[in-house]
Order: structure tokens, then C-alpha cells, then sequence
């Protein structure tokens, strides 16, 4: 009988597995916390209306420099980023803050949304796919955050610090050196980090465009998560079907 190779999923995290924007909010709050009250107040409302409403904000601004700022943010994480540069915050004080909202993430006070329908069908799959999580998410705090969701059993690797998207080229490249293509599907919000890796090398993809930035194309693309379980599950059942063993 011929050896089996399982397929895998490789999903990110932030923005896939859970949705909220209480953490990205925190980070936000306490990057702004830096600069003078009014530079803040705006600093914060500038960060409001790329949250509403994507890159469709830079139509509404009169600053060509903040629309180009807009524009080219890939989501919440990347806009407090560059609003930090374009002030000229100390990158000190801004991986101060990002890991002062991981540790917000682990209190009850901070709001998670956990997207059950993507979390109950990785569930469904398992055994037949491997689920994996790769995240830029340092793993100080990782497993108690993934406990505090109730996922600390739902994945078959973890690779926390993934250093994506160069570190997710290099995993991709090491899992795929004796598989096709087709037995790996990436999923995730930002598609430079999770969309790209995989595409380059012909894998499925899945798309999630919160902020409508159609930055690419992908194998399936859609705002929610729970919009891509229907071509996940095609992919599934093809590769799957395409890796039962042979007698």
C-alpha cells in the first residue's frame, strides 16, 4: 500500500482564528499615549476611520501624505505601525506597546471573537488534514491566549515568532519538499504575510479582505472568514481524495 501524505492547512491568527479590535485598539491607545493631546486625539481618529471603513478612509482625507498612509496599511496592526513612523514615535515605545496588548489579550476585560464555524471545521478535518497555526505572534503568552479561547488542543503544530512572510516561505518550502503543491492551503487576512508564501509556490489559498484592499489574487477571497468554508471544504475533499491510498 503506497504511504499516505496528509494535506495541511496553514491558517494565521489574528484576524482568521479570532476577530476583535479591543487588542489592536489597546495598541493604538497606548502607542498615542506618546505624542501631546491633540497630535493623539488625532492620531486615534486617524486609526478609527481606517477600523470603519478600509482603505476606502483615504478618500476622506485631505493630507495626501495620511491617504497614502491609508492606503497602503494592510490592516489595524500595520496602521498604528505607520501612524507611529509618520510621528516619529521611538520604535522602542511601539514594541512596548504591541506587547503590552498581548498581555491585554490575556485579561477578560479584552473582548475575543472566536470564529467557531472556521475553528469547528479545522475540528471536522482533522485526522485527514493537519492544522496548522503560524503566527507573528511571539510565543510568550501564546499558549495561555490559545487556552483563554479554548484552543489549546486545536492544532496540530503551532509555529509561533513565524516571521512571516519570509519565515512562512521557509516552513512552506521545508513541508512541501516531497508533497505537491496542491496538498497545502494558506489562509489569512493579510496577504503579503499569508497569501503570498503560499501562492508563489502554487498552493491554495484563502483570502480574508476585511478593508476591501484586493491586494492580490487568491483561491478564494471574501470579508469574513466564514465566507472561504465553502471552497476550504472543496479543497479538502480534492486533496484528500487525491492522497487515499493506493493498494
Amino acid at each position: 500500500m503506497a504511504e499516505r501524505q496528509q494535506p495541511v492547512i496553514v491558517s494565521d491568527f489574528d484576524g482568521t482564528v479570532y476577530r476583535s479590535d479591543d487588542p489592536i485598539r489597546f495598541y493604538a491607545r497606548q502607542v498615542a499615549g506618546a505624542l501631546d493631546r491633540a497630535e493623539a486625539v488625532r492620531f486615534l481618529d486617524v486609526f478609527e476611520r481606517y477600523l470603519a471603513e478600509g482603505t476606502a478612509a483615504a478618500d476622506g482625507s485631505e493630507d495626501p501624505a495620511e491617504a497614502a498612509l491609508l492606503r497602503a496599511a494592510e490592516d489595524g496592526w500595520s496602521v498604528v505601525q505607520a501612524l507611529a513612523d509618520g510621528h516619529r514615535i521611538d520604535p522602542a515605545t511601539v514594541q512596548r506597546a504591541f506587547l503590552a496588548s498581548r498581555v491585554h489579550m490575556l485579561d477578560e476585560a479584552c473582548w475575543l471573537d472566536p470564529v467557531e464555524p472556521l475553528i469547528d471545521l479545522y475540528a471536522q478535518l482533522r485526522g485527514e488534514v493537519r492544522i496548522v497555526l503560524a503566527t507573528n505572534s511571539p510565543a510568550e503568552g501564546l499558549a495561555p491566549l490559545l487556552a483563554r479561547m479554548g484552543l489549546a488542543d486545536a492544532f496540530d503544530e503551532v509555529v509561533p515568532g513565524a516571521a512571516k512572510p519570509a519565515g512562512l516561505s521557509r516552513w512552506i518550502g521545508a513541508n512541501l519538499a516531497d508533497r505537491p503543491a496542491e496538498l497545502l492551503l494558506s489562509i489569512g487576512d493579510h496577504y503579503r504575510n499569508d497569501i503570498e508564501p503560499a501562492a508563489a509556490v502554487g498552493a491554495a489559498t484563502g483570502y480574508i479582505d476585511r478593508f476591501g484592499r484586493a491586494d492580490g489574487p487568491a483561491t478564494a477571497t471574501a470579508d469574513r472568514a466564514e465566507d472561504l468554508l465553502p471552497a476550504l471544504t472543496a479543497w479538502a475533499h480534492r486533496a484528500t481524495s487525491r492522497t487515499a491510498p493506493s493498494i
